[in-house]
């Protein structure tokens, strides 16, 4: 099969993982470091009057009103 859409490249992957258990331990590793980067940089840029500061960023992106 020729993956022609997304779709048709989620379907192959969800294929593989089925007979592939590595695929999944990847995925978790993946995922465990995205949240790892994402806590160290939220405590970095934020700290200390968390709520406030986070709300002012979100602001300046355009994310929240």
């Amino acid at each position: 099969m020729v993956p022609k859409t997304d779709l048709d490249y989620v379907e192959i992957y969800a294929k593989k993982l089925k007979t592939d258990n590595g695929l999944f331990s990847q995925q978790k590793n993946f995922i465990e470091s995205q949240l790892k980067i994402s806590q160290s940089f939220f405590l970095n840029n934020f700290g200390e009057n968390f709520n406030a500061k986070a709300r002012e960023y979100l602001k300046k992106r355009g994310l929240i009103k």
